[in-house]
């Protein structure tokens, strides 16, 4: 019974945090027709790289945030909770420093 309540809550939590994002996604390249060009594509390049940015990986980036959170504050005696949470810490901050430091040397391109 509980293992049908977590799924069932797993589901709508995933569910309300990307089915927004569906209904808010633009379609193709933003140009009409056949005088698409290079321009296009790089912004459509553009496009695809903020939204796996900010869609996906900064919720993503704060759920782990939360894992690591409850395993601190659910264990708070046991030493291998402790190193695994700060470890999800620090891969996280890391990853995510390093994921928005290149969007940031890209950005003016």
């Amino acid at each position: 019974m509980k293992k049908t309540i977590g799924s069932v809550v797993s589901f709508f939590v995933i569910s309300t945090i990307f089915l927004p994002m569906h209904m808010s996604a633009q379609v193709g390249i933003p140009c009409n027709g056949p005088d698409c060009g290079f321009d296009d594509l790089i912004m459509l390049v553009n496009n695809v790289i903020k939204f796996l940015i900010f869609a996906v990986a900064v919720p993503l980036a704060a759920l782990r945030f939360m894992y690591a959170g409850a395993l601190l504050i659910l264990n708070p005696k046991k030493e291998e909770a402790k190193t695994k949470a700060t470890g999800i810490f620090w891969g996280v901050g890391v990853g995510f420093a390093v994921m928005l430091g290149a969007y940031v040397v890209i950005l003016p391109f």
